[in-house]
C-alpha cells in the first residue's frame, strides 16, 4: 500500500509532463445515460462522468474526443484498441484482460424494476426468488455488468427465467412499460432520469432487493493507452477527490455528498 501511494505521489508531481504523452486526443465512448453522460443543450456531451473526466484531462494537458455509440460497441472497440476510454464501467475479470481501471468515482446500486400495477405479481426479496415465481421475462442491457454475484446468476438462470437482452436502458424501460418484459435489472441512479423522458404511465417502481456492486470506473484500453498514462489519470482523480472537486461535481448532479466508503 505504501509503495502504491508513493507511486501516485510521484505521478502527481510529474503531472504536467503527461501532456507530452498524449499529443493526440484520447477518444472516449459515450451513450445517453443521464446524469452520467448525455447530450447537452449546446449539442455536446455533458454529465457528471463527462465533466469529471474532462477536468482531469485538462489538468494533465490532455485532449478528449467524445464519440457517441452503444455500450456494447464501446466495449468492443475498447478491446480492439480503436477506442481509448470508456466511462461508468464496473470492474469484471473479463474487462481486466483488455482494460486498465481508474479507481471508482461513483457507487452503483442495482435494483429490479417493475410496472407498479404488476408489482404484486412478483414477490421477490432476494435473487433466488426469481426462479420461484413462475415464468419470468427478465430484461438486461447488452454489455452491462450487475456485479459478480448477479452476473454469475445470469450466466445460468433457472429454466423458468428468460433473459431478454436490450441495447439501451430506454428500450428496456419501454419494453417494461409495454409488457414485453416482466422485470428489468438496472442501476437505481440511472433509471429515474431515463423515466423522466418517457411516458409517465404505466408507472415504473423498484422492488425491494438492492445489490451494491461497488464503484464505477473510467477504463482505458490496454491496446492504445500506456499503463503509465492510465496511472497518471488515477493519480489525478485521487488528487481531485482530496481537493473536493469530485464531491462538488457529485453534489451538483445528485444533490448529495459523494458516498465514499
Amino acid at each position: 500500500m505504501i509503495e502504491y501511494r508513493t507511486a501516485l505521489a510521484l505521478m502527481l508531481i510529474a503531472a504536467p509532463a503527461w501532456a507530452e504523452r498524449c499529443p493526440l486526443p484520447l477518444s472516449v465512448g459515450w451513450e445517453e445515460r443521464p446524469p452520467y453522460h448525455y447530450l447537452g443543450r449546446d449539442g455536446r456531451p455533458a454529465g457528471y462522468s463527462v465533466e469529471l473526466l474532462s477536468k482531469a484531462a485538462a489538468n494533465m494537458g490532455c485532449r478528449l474526443s467524445y464519440r457517441r455509440m452503444p455500450w456494447s460497441r464501446t466495449l468492443q472497440e475498447l478491446r480492439l484498441g480503436t477506442l481509448d476510454v470508456a466511462m461508468q464501467a464496473l470492474r469484471t475479470k473479463e474487462r481486466e484482460a483488455y482494460a486498465c481501471f481508474v479507481p471508482g468515482y461513483s457507487i452503483s446500486l442495482v435494483r429490479l424494476w417493475v410496472r407498479r400495477d404488476h408489482q404484486a405479481q412478483w414477490p421477490v426479496s432476494k435473487l433466488e426468488d426469481l426462479g420461484r415465481v413462475g415464468l419470468l421475462r427478465l430484461g438486461v442491457m447488452r454489455g452491462d455488468s450487475y456485479g459478480e454475484r448477479v452476473d454469475g446468476w445470469l450466466k445460468k438462470p433457472p429454466p423458468s427465467v428468460r433473459i431478454d437482452t436490450g441495447e439501451t436502458l430506454e428500450s428496456g424501460l419501454r419494453k417494461l412499460q409495454l409488457g414485453r418484459v416482466d422485470l428489468l435489472l438496472a442501476t437505481m441512479d440511472t433509471v429515474p432520469n431515463e423515466l423522466a423522458r418517457l411516458p409517465q404511465q404505466p408507472a415504473i417502481v423498484a422492488l425491494p432487493p438492492v445489490w451494491r456492486v461497488g464503484g464505477a470506473f473510467y477504463v482505458f484500453s490496454k491496446s492504445s493507452v500506456s499503463p503509465a498514462l492510465c496511472g497518471a489519470f488515477s493519480a489525478q482523480l485521487l488528487r481531485m477527490k482530496r481537493d473536493g472537486t469530485v464531491d462538488k461535481l457529485y453534489r451538483s448532479h445528485f444533490s448529495m455528498a459523494y458516498p465514499d466508503p
